[in-house]
């Protein structure tokens, strides 16, 4: 991994048995590698049971190739301690078709369930609803 400075932002929460992320873009492997040492706590907390992500991305949600190779392989990682899904909103980019279907190849690479919404009521019950289809299938 090189050596840059961090580009792009990205905060962290649990509701419920939903992981959040809200980030600005673009960003690099070194904000990848960091934002996963931070959402290592969170995963912990949300491991043994099933577990989506809300994914709220503003400005221009690019990931440079490595990012985008950085983040799929983790995605595989925390796909195997819980996670079922992943919602997207893309808000505030100047191309949101664009900006989906390269997160669209990010999260296919890894295998992921995603969808891509308007707003967080729809994204959430959509969340709950695969957390819930995983809990009986599992049962």
């Amino acid at each position: 991994m090189s050596r840059f400075q961090v580009h792009g932002t990205i905060n962290l929460n649990i509701v419920d048995r939903i992981l959040v992320v809200e980030g600005t873009g673009p960003w690099n492997v070194e904000s990848v590698a960091q934002a996963s040492k931070a959402v290592s706590p969170l995963i912990k907390t949300l491991s043994g049971k099933h577990w989506g992500v809300l994914v709220i991305l503003h400005g221009e949600p690019i990931y440079v190739p490595e990012a985008a190779s950085y983040l799929s392989q983790s995605i595989k990682a925390e796909k195997t301690r819980g996670r079922v899904a992943t919602a997207v909103i893309v808000v505030e980019s100047k191309s949101p078709e664009f900006a989906k279907s390269h997160l669209n190849s990010i999260y296919r690479d890894a295998g992921e369930t995603v969808r891509f919404f308007d707003n967080k009521e729809q994204a959430n019950w959509w969340l709950i609803q695969q957390i819930s289809q995983q809990d009986v299938i599992d049962v």
